[in-house]
């Protein structure tokens, strides 16, 4: 958008100076607009742009989209400190009118971060280990209002007396791209199957070695990840795609980062950390079971779910691996009593909801660094986990079950763990899909189980067994 060099993308230098200037603030203003259609511009920014960021919660009547940055930072995964502290700064410095919206939680901030096993792969170096971004422009949607919002530094409102003249401008140049791009009903991309990392014979391998490492080390879980390597004929219709994920997925996070040239996008189930006020949320989602082919059939997986010890053991694992997780954050923990059964289009999940109040509002990288990564993506113990996995995967996971989150100065903010997701680079699609494994897991039991966890991604593609 040629209207945006009058708001500055910065250097990490750049930012570094203003967060430490006194006479610069911070400035994130935003201006109800008309609706658009966001998967059409995603389309259009994904081809043009370096960083974008896509984020939608059907059920929940909420998207937004980015797609230029103000700046964006990177930080280690020891380093969590650092990024509150920058955030802080940044809280402190912030002079916004989100205030004129109250109804509406309006985004300001994006952060992305790895799976923590460092292996540096080709595969995953346009994504850092932690990144933190500030976007220059969001688009932003809840249940039919819709705002775009500008961030930007400045040392005095003197300096942008125009600046509503400037958001008007920047959404007219929207509305006209939107009312300009067309709705393509192109076919979808099919896929080459390149290689498995996990041909079932490799993969029952690994899994019986695993299994006797359990006993022997006396690790109650660990999640053990496959991934499919697939060339891509076609470009991918971007906005076919996510549209697909929303439809088909309403009640996940669908999402799509784009970061240099390698685009992670996916559709979660699974939340990490919500929070609002001191109030926040989340859930222990593990055990699973495929769906039935007619109502009877799922009614009888569903009870089979809810009885299997197995099943019931893993996700209690993560219900006490949760409350020791947050219990020096919290004054109070509420656990509901039993799960409930999570439906999803291709698999069942076990579900707990954990409620409870924070002690601080500045506590929420504090209980992230603790919850993640979750016993649903790595195992537990943690640390013994993390270990195995990276003695016993032989590929990269990159942002594979990390996490991708939003949050604002308002003391509100959503994190989820990017599981049913893919990594799109260099002509080639990378899906992954992991399996929690125990004292006597089934290799054939827990491959078919990652079948149907790679089934969201893959089924979107022409060539695929979508049964």
């Amino acid at each position: 958008m040629s209207n945006t060099a009058q708001i500055s993308a910065n250097t990490s230098d750049d930012f570094s100076e203003n967060l430490s200037n006194p006479k610069k603030v911070f400035f994130s203003y935003a201006a109800k607009i008309s609706q658009l259609k966001f998967t059409l511009l995603l389309e259009h920014f994904v081809n043009i742009a370096k960083d974008v960021f896509y984020y939608s919660e059907p059920e929940s009547n909420i998207s937004f989209l980015s797609f230029e940055i103000l700046n964006k930072q990177s930080f280690t995964f020891d380093n969590y400190e650092s990024l509150a502290e920058e955030i802080s700064i940044l809280k402190h410095k912030l002079v916004s009118n989100h205030s004129d919206f109250e109804k509406f939680n309006l985004p300001i901030f994006l952060t992305s971060v790895k799976f923590p096993i460092k292996k540096n792969s080709e595969e995953w170096s346009d994504f850092n280990d932690i990144d933190f971004i500030v976007p220059k422009i969001i688009l932003f949607q809840h249940s039919g209002s819709c705002f775009i919002i500008a961030n930007f530094f400045s040392e005095s409102f003197s300096h942008h007396e125009n600046f509503n003249e400037f958001l008007e401008r920047e959404t007219e140049l929207i509305y006209n791209l939107d009312n300009r791009l067309q709705e393509t009903s192109s076919d979808r991309s099919s896929l080459i199957e390149i290689s498995r990392h996990d041909d079932f014979t490799n993969w029952k391998n690994k899994i019986n070695s695993v299994v006797d490492e359990i006993k022997h080390e006396k690790i109650d879980k660990v999640v053990i990840a496959r991934r499919v390597e697939n060339e891509i004929s076609s470009p991918i219709n971007w906005q076919k795609t996510l549209g697909d994920l929303n439809i088909k997925y309403p009640t996940c996070t669908n999402f799509l980062y784009k970061s240099g040239k390698s685009i992670f996008f996916g559709s979660t189930p699974e939340i990490l950390i919500k929070y609002s006020g001191d109030t926040f949320f989340t859930e222990a989602l593990a055990g699973s079971i495929m769906r039935g082919v007619n109502p009877d059939q799922d009614k009888l997986l569903e009870e089979e779910l809810l009885k299997s010890d197995k099943n019931n053991m893993e996700h209690e694992a993560v219900i006490d691996y949760i409350k020791k997780s947050v219990f020096n954050f919290v004054d109070q923990v509420e656990i509901v009593k039993s799960p409930v059964v999570k439906k999803l289009p291709n698999i069942q999940h076990l579900q707990t909801s954990v409620t409870g109040k924070l002690k601080s509002k500045d506590l929420i990288f504090k209980i992230i660094s603790s919850l993640f990564p979750t016993p649903a993506v790595c195992g537990i113990p943690k640390e013994q986990s993390l270990k195995m996995i990276e003695k016993t995967e032989d590929f990269d996971r990159g942002l594979f079950s990390g996490v991708i989150g939003w949050f604002n100065a308002d003391n509100y903010g959503e994190f989820f763990v990017t599981i049913r997701s893919a990594l799109v680079k260099d002509n080639k699609l990378y899906a992954y899909a992991g399996c929690g494994i125990v004292e006597g897991s089934d290799p054939k039991e827990e491959f078919e189980e990652a079948q149907l966890k790679l089934k969201p991604i893959l089924s979107l593609f022409n060539n695929v067994d979508k049964n």
